[in-house]
């Protein structure tokens, strides 16, 4: 046992949270920049004194902090989650005033650090979970926690599957295992409960998603996305060797990235002709560098300009992946068919 499974228990359910907090954080950086665009920059304060937004998120985040210390039940982990990603983003959203040395809030490259910092709070959420496997011990006490809920609110189905399934990766010798299997035995079982608003709103965005993802019309026309953003790139790459022989590091940033997200353009293009799973490997591939790289050095120098250029990228990545998965699924079901 490591020093890092005494003192932390990871919770299976977390990546919920996650998403809300994330959520939360990018839609308040969002609504706090336009309000202000709106509203032309309003001071809360008169003469020398200045309310700062980063204060509203301080107490957003203490507010999350203390319904987390003084709350167990589920809801309360849920509402702390969308308050502390408020909160988190209200204070981001000041990271101007703190990397510069006259306090400026409208410091342009500001927007591309707040987004590297998003994409790597994203990628921490999404892998480092999945780089140590959970433990016997973390399934037992997650099976707990689930099993707590009945005693807070009517214990439904989709609880006891999940409890059943922890309890099925736990250790069967262990007697608390054997216990909470007697427990969950004796336990009434309600029915599902209606879906909530939020999460009415995730599986209709869910449902479009699918609908958009399957068409082949739709995967066709990513892919004509990618060979179009790939061409521009290389004409940029000609016209800026041609008149601009001195570029700055976000322009020069830029144009590498570019060129390495447009080679694997380039390569799935060419596997196509082999293999559809490994051709979208390969776009993939090129959209990651795209938002990864590509869009930090671009935002160094646009600002906001370019955000539709990263919700076009983001679109792409969302139909190239589902498109991957769907053919790898028929690649295997067609692999046990034949055998």
């Amino acid at each position: 046992m490591t020093l890092f499974d005494n003192l932390f228990i990871r919770n299976i359910e977390a990546a919920s949270y996650r998403e809300n907090f994330l959520v939360s954080a990018i839609v308040s950086v969002f609504l706090i920049r336009i309000f202000l665009h709106f509203t032309h920059y309003p001071q809360l304060g008169s003469g020398a004194i200045h309310i700062a937004h980063i204060l509203w998120g301080g107490f957003f985040m203490m507010a999350a902090l203390l319904i987390l210390l003084s709350f167990l039940n589920e809801k309360a982990a849920v509402v702390a989650s969308i308050l502390g990603g408020i909160g988190f983003g209200a204070f981001i959203d000041e990271l101007g005033k703190f990397v510069t040395s006259n306090n400026n809030y409208f410091f342009q490259p500001t927007i591309a650090l707040i987004y590297i910092i998003f994409v790597l709070l994203f990628l921490i959420s999404r892998f480092i979970p999945k780089y140590h496997p959970f433990t016997r011990r973390e399934y037992l006490v997650n099976a707990i926690e689930m099993i707590k809920e009945s005693a807070i609110n009517d214990f439904d189905e989709e609880e006891e599957r999940r409890a059943v399934e922890y309890l099925r990766n736990c250790n069967p010798k262990n007697p608390i295992v054997k216990a909470l299997k007697q427990l969950l035995t004796h336990l009434e079982v309600e029915e599902n409960p209606p879906p909530g608003f939020f999460t009415k709103i995730r599986r209709a965005f869910r449902h479009q998603y699918y609908i958009v993802a399957h068409s082949g019309i739709v995967v066709n026309a990513v892919i004509v996305f990618l060979v179009l953003q790939t061409v521009l790139t290389f004409t940029q790459i000609a016209t800026v060797s041609l008149f601009r022989p001195a570029l700055t590091f976000s322009e020069l940033g830029q144009l590498y990235a570019s060129i390495l997200a447009g080679v694997f353009v380039i390569i799935g293009l060419f596997a196509l002709r082999f293999s559809r799973v490994e051709a979208y490997r390969f776009f993939r591939i090129s959209v990651l560098v795209t938002l990864l790289l590509t869009q930090f050095f671009v935002l160094m120098h646009t600002g906001w300009t370019d955000i539709f250029g990263l919700g076009a990228n983001v679109f792409a990545l969302v139909v190239v992946n589902y498109a991957m998965t769907r053919d790898e699924r028929r690649n295997e079901l067609k692999i046990k068919k034949d055998l």
